[in-house]
């Protein structure tokens, strides 16, 4: 059966994924707030980040900003802004919506700078008793090849299996596939630390360019030390998220491609050091911002990982990029 799906955010994420749901039939609005981009997507396509690719059935496509408009109707509201944007976004969306309780899925990844949550803590609070089910989707997924329909698989992470089921129902056909984890805590951590780690292995890149080895060990390190983090933070971690899609599946493809932002951030931080990496980046680089709320918390946690302590010392202590790996002999 037909669904009306709303993305709020107009971006490579968004469109990726769009596309995925009006290949299966769904009414798909886009809400945004660059006009060129809306122009654009309701001629069937995001030039922007795709070319003159287009999107699939782009007749079951449309892009407003009119929220008002873009909210009329909908079965599911999809977050597709950065994380950044949570705050003023959510406020807009309850004020502009009916009534009626509202299905959530988030597609940002990383935890919130003020108050240190799992965005899927901020939904909950933020949207409050206006909330029917909350879901976050993560995984190994690049925008651009969602967009190309390549083969892709992610999981779908929440509490409510009846809700994961029907959300994967929706996009799942033959290119795409959304797998069902109810570890929302799991997978969030690795999602949001896995940047941190692409970080790391993005400044040894620099350091070492085309040597396998050395990433192989650092990428290794990386997933035990995360995985260390995890079960300091909960009490009741189970090791299976390691091992899903949002867990080395993600920290695979993050920690080993230039297309992701946090790796060529590393390259960069590598190359020119922190504070010129930063101002080459205008878009928000989500694993630095999550180093820098680690770094209270693993004090906290008096636990040792001392591969992401040197990417923090790196990031903000000062720490020359060139001994980044100088824990490597104590290890």
């Amino acid at each position: 059966m037909q669904k009306r799906i709303t993305f709020i955010g107009t971006g490579a994420w968004a469109s990726g994924l769009a596309t995925v749901l009006t290949k299966n039939n769904h009414f798909v609005t886009m809400w945004g707030i660059d006009q060129k981009e809306i122009d654009d997507i309701n001629n069937g396509l995001n030039t922007k980040y795709f070319g003159n690719s287009k999107f699939n059935n782009p007749n079951l496509l449309q892009a407003t900003n009119d929220l008002k408009k873009a909210l009329e109707g909908t079965d599911l509201i999809v977050l597709a802004v950065p994380s950044a944007a949570f705050d003023s976004v959510i406020p807009k969306i309850l004020e502009n919506s009916d009534s009626k309780k509202l299905n959530i899925l988030n597609v940002a990844k990383g935890i919130d700078s003020k108050t240190k949550k799992f965005f899927s803590e901020v939904i909950k609070k933020e949207f409050g008793n206006r909330l029917e089910n909350c879901a976050t989707l993560i995984g190994p997924s690049f925008a651009v090849e969602v967009f190309q329909n390549v083969m892709t698989m992610a999981n779908i992470v929440g509490i409510n299996q009846i809700f994961l089921e029907w959300v994967a129902a929706l996009f799942n056909n033959n290119k795409f596939k959304l797998v069902i984890n109810t570890n929302e805590q799991g997978a969030e951590l690795f999602a949001a630390l896995k940047n941190v780690l692409a970080i790391g292995l993005g400044i040894n890149q620099y350091s070492n360019p085309n040597l396998k080895n050395p990433q192989a060990a650092l990428l290794s390190i990386g997933v035990k030390e995360i995985n260390k983090i995890y079960k300091a933070l909960f009490e009741k971690a189970d090791d299976e998220i390691a091992f899903d899609l949002a867990g080395i599946g993600d920290i695979f493809l993050t920690c080993s491609s230039e297309k992701s932002r946090n790796f060529s951030f590393g390259l960069q931080v590598g190359e020119y050091g922190v504070r010129k990496a930063l101002e080459m980046n205008t878009k928000t680089v989500e694993g630095y911002r999550t180093a820098n709320i680690f770094k209270s918390i693993l004090k906290d946690l008096k636990i040792h990982v001392p591969f992401f302590e040197n990417i923090i010392d790196v990031l903000f202590n000062n720490k020359p990029q060139s001994e980044l790996l100088d824990f490597i002999n104590k290890y």
